[in-house]
């Protein structure tokens, strides 16, 4: 994974310390929470600095526009999502444990972080650029990472991951369980994390077990 080089762009969040980072991660709940609501294009960077108290000045010393605040947003949401992934992944084990690993790890994030990752899902391409670039390679990353799970137990060769269709297909199927969660889900009603978590992994096992289908040629 690659980080954005933000010594050549607008913001200065690059320069973050031990003591201001955790302000700078407040002030992204908060306006990650008002994008949420309102969307990237309703919300304003004065909409910012009323909901947090902070002067459009002080919001100026950690970006420099809307962008590089939903940049910044993306980036440190997805960024502490992978670390937590690339961590369970080092843990092992048989294809089904590591998906079980990211499942629960991708559900307990959304708890925590509902506001960010619903800007994430809607507001990716309301980014440009070098910005966009930086945060699709972190998606690109994540999707590898689970499709290489589903070719594990398929039985599909590595040099074919990017070609079968079929891996890609599965693959995606679980992302969109995961990413659209926050559409439905209901704390007071649904179950705890863990074994919602159980139960997307019972679905998935079942269909991976039976196999790929069949591959279509061009006249199927």
């Amino acid at each position: 994974m690659t980080e954005l080089d933000r010594s050549g762009t607008d913001g200065n969040a690059g320069g973050m310390t031990s003591r201001t980072a955790p302000k700078l991660d407040h002030l992204l709940g908060i306006a990650a929470g008002l994008m949420a609501r309102r969307g990237f294009g309703r919300t304003s960077i004065r909409d910012v600095a009323n909901e947090t108290g902070i002067s459009l000045g002080g919001l100026y010393y950690y970006f420099k526009n809307k962008e590089d605040l939903l940049f910044l947003i993306q980036e440190r949401t997805f960024g502490a999502l992978l670390e937590l992934q690339e961590a369970a992944l080092a843990e092992g084990g048989d294809a089904e444990t590591r998906l079980r690993r990211l499942v629960r790890n991708h559900l307990r994030y959304f708890l925590d972080h509902f506001n960010e990752l619903k800007v994430c899902t809607y507001e990716l391409e309301s980014l440009e650029g070098e910005r966009y670039e930086a945060i699709a390679e972190l998606r690109r990353w994540y999707y590898h990472r689970l499709a290489e799970i589903v070719a594990e137990v398929w039985g599909v060769p590595g040099d074919r991951l990017e070609s079968d269709g079929r891996v890609r297909h599965a693959t995606l199927f679980v992302f969109g369980m995961l990413n659209w969660i926050f559409t439905w889900y209901d704390a007071d009603r649904d179950k705890p994390v863990d074994r919602l978590g159980d139960e997307m992994i019972a679905l998935v096992m079942d269909g991976l077990r039976a196999g790929p289908p069949p591959e279509r040629t061009e006249s199927s």
